[in-house]
């Protein structure tokens, strides 16, 4: 009879004995399972199912605690996660997660128990953004058990408050909005910043020269390596005029812009978003236009990138966060800003002029108005509006008669009142 692998059979005792490796583990994980009292059909109707739960990476020992799932599945979950998303949940799982759930069941994570692990970060000073979250990754794992038939029903069902999360309000202002971009056309004020962050390098003494010398030092304001350096930092302006007039993520969606994704004539760029794999379409604005048109004619290699050198090699992140930080420092912005603000920005210019979330949401890239809704807040300014309309009231101008003329009021008790005092005494 043919030798099955994996599946043994003793006749005798009746008692089947099945071995095999789960699927998906790279010969990590191995199951064994003892049968007693079946024949040696009904050993191999079960051999059979055991054999496709191993293939199907299911448990076939019980259910899995959750440490035992993340070893096992975790990277297949993550597989087709961009890297950045991929590392803040491996970070998110290794320190919260696991130290908190690792030995449990999956069946034992229920709505209250989560509550509680938001409780026990906030006594760790964990913030709200960072709590919510770790919640988000916690409720996403018992979701992929279910898919991949590990547990048969998700065990949180009840709903879980979020933690009241501080809006932050990093966007750029228009004056902050017009020194930024006038940093990287001002040379006198970067040659200037060069000479005053100077640091001179240390003087030494040998027997080899007659004086002591001053050996390295930072870039002189006046050498040509300056003029160098600065004409390397003027041609990034064009990289962030379009990320503030797109809104596209800045180290991935813009960084990697192709021309085959820019419609000049049309006046759009379309561009499928790497974070969500949805399609973003940006109307191009005629500053937008006006600095892809600067970068087209450039005399660089050619490249169907759009931001590259003058090798037409892609700008490295390195580069353009020293530029960033470069041009906030030149524009006397000391208060908290990110590059990704930038994409804030855009979306606040969009709310200001009272285009509605369902097109700011296109425009960035999301499905729905909900998280365009964090990126569009209207500025004071457009705030405004309250006062105007409650000063264009029609009975302005007699609430205001009526409380000139009595800026000494005197209040008189109503008749009935008057008498039913007088009762009481």
């Amino acid at each position: 009879m043919k030798q099955l692998p994996g599946f043994t059979y003793d006749g005798r005792r009746k008692r089947a004995i099945f071995d095999g490796y789960v699927a998906g583990t790279g010969g990590k994980v191995r199951r064994r399972k003892t049968v007693e009292n079946v024949t040696r059909a009904q050993a191999l109707a079960a051999w059979k199912v055991f054999r496709d739960d191993l293939e199907s990476g299911r448990a076939v020992e019980g259910p899995l605690t959750l440490r035992q799932f993340v070893a096992r599945y975790l990277h297949l979950i993550c597989a087709s996660h961009a890297p950045a998303t991929k590392q803040s949940q491996e970070v998110i799982i290794k320190n919260h997660l696991l130290r908190y759930f690792g030995d449990d069941e999956l069946t034992t994570i229920t709505s209250i128990r989560v509550i509680d692990f938001m409780a026990d970060m906030r006594s760790r000073n964990c913030s709200a953004h960072y709590i919510n979250d770790a919640v988000r990754v916690l409720k996403m794992l018992p979701r992929q058990a279910v898919e991949r038939d590990v547990i048969a029903d998700y065990p949180i069902r009840k709903r879980i408050p979020r933690e009241k999360e501080v809006p932050l309000r990093l966007e750029l202002k228009p004056d902050e909005r017009a020194r930024f971009f006038a940093a990287f056309t001002d040379e006198a004020a970067f040659l200037r910043y060069l000479d005053v962050n100077r640091q001179l390098g240390p003087v030494k003494s040998s027997q080899h020269f007659t004086h002591s010398r001053r050996f390295g030092g930072g870039m002189r304001g006046d050498s040509d390596a300056a003029l160098a350096y600065f004409e390397r930092f003027r041609e990034l302006r064009e990289f962030f005029i379009v990320a503030t007039e797109t809104g596209l993520r800045m180290w991935s969606d813009l960084r990697n812009l192709r021309w085959s994704s820019i419609d000049l004539s049309a006046g759009f760029i379309r561009v499928l978003m790497q974070k969500t794999q949805n399609e973003a379409e940006i109307p191009i604005s005629s500053a937008c236009r006006e600095a892809l048109r600067i970068c087209r004619t450039r005399p660089a290699v050619a490249s169907v990138y759009v931001f590259v050198d003058e090798e037409g090699r892609q700008h490295t992140p390195e580069r353009l966060r020293r530029a960033f930080r470069l041009a906030k420092e030149l524009a006397g912005i000391t208060r908290r800003f990110r590059p990704h603000d930038l994409r804030h920005t855009f979306g606040c210019r969009l709310a200001d002029q009272n285009i509605s979330l369902q097109k700011i949401a296109k425009a960035l890239g999301h499905t729905t108005t909900r998280m365009a809704e964090r990126y569009a807040r209207p500025s004071t300014e457009a705030m405004r509006e309250i006062t105007r309309a409650l000063d264009s009231d029609p009975l302005l101008p007699v609430i205001s008669t009526a409380s000139a003329a009595n800026t000494n009021p005197t209040f008189t008790i109503p008749p009935l009142l008057a008498d039913a005092r007088s009762g009481q005494r």
